[in-house]
């Protein structure tokens, strides 16, 4: 064999070598990927961001050759998303509707869910304003006309209503489950984020702003700190006589009157990343997260407790 033609031959061994190797180089990570393994995008309520942004970042720490995307987004994008194949999984406070389910349905799609955890709209109020309680008559009536109260010394003053986003998850729940007659009134100002809404509320007593309980349930989180001395939350009651503050235990026990559950939805086949992350958030590790950042988990560990009934040796 010439010269030539060795060099030739040894070319085409290499190549054909380093072909192999790079084979998973042009594979697409987003639909050719495993429970554990590559690229996901996540579309998801806003005020559900701190939470699953951080159950997205304990899933790649424990899954190297796992990347996934969050975007916030409002919760009626998120459901077009997932119905257009943007993303393979959303992550929203509600199940479908029943026009987005004959969308679904049109394109032969029936989108698996799991229940993740409780969250609530909280009701927060500057650490100034003069009273701590509102029963569910005058969050409607808040949302709906004005609403005067009067103060420990007599003085009368009108309460005003802030919502994060007219779009928001928050925004449509108030339309859709409180208002009664679904149209907010002229006291309402919408901002721009919750962010923004947190922001507000800290510097303007008397006003009431709707926030999803999940940005401030985590008492450990930067900005939960940075704005516990400012701003406090309003307890809701059914009645004019018992109420309770938005936490775990009155998600719990169905006593908040505005508590809410997060849903993971997907359109991927169960061998997927998509339901890799959506068997971690609900599994035990993702449950025991939700729990330590102040939301109640869908499920949580069992204690068995054995009790020793023999008498004691003398």
């Amino acid at each position: 064999m010439s010269k030539i033609k060795l060099a030739k031959y040894f070319l085409a061994i290499c190549c054909f070598i380093f072909i192999g190797a790079c084979d998973n180089y042009y594979k697409n990570d987003y639909t050719d990927n495993s429970p554990t393994s590559g690229l996901l995008k996540v579309y998801h309520s806003e005020g559900l961001s701190l939470h699953i942004r951080n159950q997205a970042y304990t899933f790649s720490a424990l899954y190297p050759n796992v990347k996934i995307t969050c975007e916030e987004v409002s919760e009626s994008e998120a459901v077009d998303a997932l119905l257009k194949d943007s993303c393979k999984a959303i992550v929203i406070n509600r199940l479908l509707g029943v026009s987005e389910q004959n969308a679904f349905a049109n394109k032969q799609l029936n989108p698996r869910y799991s229940p993740l955890a409780k969250t609530g709209v909280a009701l927060i109020t500057n650490i100034k304003t003069p009273f701590k309680t509102l029963s569910m008559q005058q969050v409607n009536q808040l949302l709906t006309g004005e609403l005067i109260l009067t103060d420990s010394l007599n003085n009368k003053f009108k309460l005003r209503s802030v919502i994060d986003n007219k779009n928001s998850a928050v925004s449509h729940y108030l339309l859709d489950s409180i208002v009664t007659n679904h149209q907010f009134g002229a006291n309402i100002f919408a901002l721009n984020n919750s962010l923004d809404l947190i922001e507000e509320i800290s510097k303007t007593p008397n006003s009431i702003g709707f926030i999803d309980f999940a940005w401030l349930s985590d008492s450990d989180d930067g900005l939960f700190k940075k704005y516990q001395d400012k701003i406090k939350f309003i307890s809701i009651g059914r009645t004019d006589t018992i109420f309770f503050e938005p936490n775990q235990s009155s998600f719990k026990t169905g006593e908040y009157p505005l508590t809410r559950t997060i849903y993971l939805l997907r359109r991927s086949d169960d061998f997927s990343l998509a339901k890799g992350f959506e068997a971690f958030m609900a599994g035990p590790k993702g449950q025991l997260t939700f729990l330590k950042q102040g939301l109640l988990p869908i499920r949580q560990a069992e204690r068995t407790i054995h009790v020793n009934m023999e008498p004691r040796g003398q």
